[in-house]
């Protein structure tokens, strides 16, 4: 893994997804990937975007601007974090990012083991001094098969070994910690080289 890539709904109020029959809701894109992962959080809740009073599909964008215009109730994407465009929101008009969590998201993560539970930590985003509960993908470092051990492994090696410098690269990198790198193999495979640097400094026995 290299980050975490959270699902985040952002609402005007603090009310959280418990009721929709007459929310304002735009879900994003379809065809991007993160529409595979709003379809799985409405599915979790037994709902499908029909259920809402008004399903908007708007860019991202597009989806601030009806936030703070009260042209929808809410918006949802999936992001790294920090984010420009929940910084937007969130500075643009009184949003709240919402709590994912509860029966619900226990379920979607038993389902579907590529979800991770994630956190936002508090104070990330003006008007939210709490962390908020979510859960999200991971995004991954992938490579060829073909990839020799080697080359896997200097490439696991480098970045490990210069962690520091590694983390300052990005913002969404810097609450990364080294165990976060290991990837699990119940979602992918490993490559050789990579595991083999893995068993080596202790992160996989």
């Amino acid at each position: 893994m290299i980050t975490r890539q959270p699902y985040v709904a952002v609402s005007r109020s603090r009310s959280g997804p418990s009721s929709n029959g007459s929310k304002r809701i735009s879900v994003g894109k379809s065809g991007l990937l993160y529409a595979v992962t709003r379809d799985d959080l409405l599915a979790s809740y037994g709902w499908t975007t029909s259920d809402f009073r008004q399903s908007l599909e708007l860019g991202l964008a597009e989806q601030n601007r009806a936030l703070c215009a009260n042209s929808v109730d809410a918006i949802m994407f999936q992001a790294a974090q920090p984010s420009g465009f929940i910084q937007e929101a969130t500075i643009g008009c009184p949003a709240r990012l919402l709590r994912l969590e509860g029966p619900p998201i226990a379920r979607l993560l038993s389902a579907h083991p590529y979800y991770v539970a994630s956190v936002i930590p508090g104070g990330m985003y003006e008007g939210n001094p709490s962390d908020v509960p979510t859960f999200g993908t991971q995004a991954l470092l992938v490579t060829s098969a073909r990839l020799s051990e080697d080359v896997g492994y200097a490439v696991v090696k480098a970045v490990i070994e210069n962690f520091a410098d590694f983390r300052r690269l990005h913002p969404a990198l810097s609450t990364l910690k080294v165990d976060d790198l290991v990837p699990s193999s119940a979602v992918t495979p490993i490559h050789a080289g990579a595991m083999k640097y893995y068993r080596e400094a202790g992160l996989i026995r």
